[in-house]
């Protein structure tokens, strides 16, 4: 698990507002994830390997079975 850092974002990594855009680790697809219509966060629609979801800490990206 990683939070992205607004004032660093990696290649294949954006934040604006409340919209997070992040490369999938495992089959490297860019998706979108937005805090308002995914409220539980959203796994990588092609493999579902990798999470991004918003917490009060910033944006959290994890693998898609990560408790935490």
């Amino acid at each position: 698990m990683r939070f992205l850092n607004k004032e660093n974002l990696a290649a294949g990594e954006d934040w604006y507002g409340n919209n997070a855009a992040v490369t999938c680790y495992n089959c490297g697809k860019v998706f979108l994830t937005s805090q308002i219509l995914h409220r539980k966060g959203r796994a990588c629609p092609q493999c579902g390997a990798c999470k991004v979801m918003f917490t009060k800490q910033g944006v959290e990206v994890s693998e898609a079975g990560d408790a935490a």
